[in-house]
């Protein structure tokens, strides 16, 4: 008993040193990326974009099926949401496959503020650094709108003001219920969505989409059927 709780002892001891050494290694990552590029001066890059477009201009269902279906507690939470990641990890584990992800929709703007998607342990602390940063400096609002601005919907469309048109022949604010529903689901895996080869696929993130906006009181049951069988086309 006493080498097992030696060994014990001592990998805990590893483990912790472990962390530190990670936070530490992503805190200098943060700081190394914020000198680069402050983040007032990489919101307003984004924001000076032609295609750019302000929470006023984009349909408010839209906005309502990402938060439902990206990070639900946005409005009401601060930092990290634990319950998400802790669902998250035992949902993949569970399926023995990445299906969802913790990031809060903060966390995703901080990637892609200053990071690309190759996934990296040291990119994911810095984030969190990052997320405090935003959260200081921006409000909800304008964390949303940078969000589905920034983001990638497939098929070379990045924004949701390209993504509707490309897509719809629609301006952001002009889009039809299960056409808002369907791009909301998009960004979570662009390729394996994107409408031109993977509808399909795209329609069975809808209803993940569809079904997140039911259990948030956002829409009845009865609703999300009728949304999901709307030709987005027509």
């Amino acid at each position: 008993m006493k080498f097992i709780r030696k060994w014990l002892t001592r990998l805990l001891v590893a483990v912790l040193i472990s962390g530190l050494l990670l936070i530490l290694a992503g805190y200098i990552q943060y700081r190394t990326v914020i000198a680069e590029t402050p983040l007032n001066e990489a919101i307003a890059n984004v924001q000076s974009s032609e295609h750019y477009v302000s929470l006023e201009q984009i349909d408010p269902f839209f906005l309502r099926a990402v938060v439902a279906v990206e990070d639900r507690r946005f409005y009401e939470r601060t930092g990290l949401d634990v319950r998400a990641i802790g669902r998250a990890a035992w949902t993949n584990l569970r399926n023995f496959e990445f299906l969802e992800g913790g990031s809060t929709i903060g966390q995703q703007v901080a990637k892609n503020l200053y990071f690309d998607y190759r996934f990296n342990i040291l990119r994911k602390v810095a984030e969190v650094f990052l997320l405090y940063d935003i959260e200081k400096t921006i409000s909800k609002d304008e964390t949303l709108e940078l969000y589905v601005n920034m983001n990638y919907y497939g098929d070379g469309f990045t924004g949701i003001k390209r993504a509707s048109w490309g897509y719809f022949r629609r301006q952001p604010d002009q889009l039809t219920l299960g056409q808002a529903s369907l791009l909301a689901g998009l960004p979570q895996s662009p390729s394996r969505f994107q409408l031109s080869n993977h509808f399909d696929r795209a329609k069975v993130r809808q209803k993940k989409v569809l079904n997140d906006m039911v259990e948030t009181g956002v829409i009845t049951k009865q609703q999300a059927e009728e949304i999901y069988l709307e030709d987005v086309y027509e």
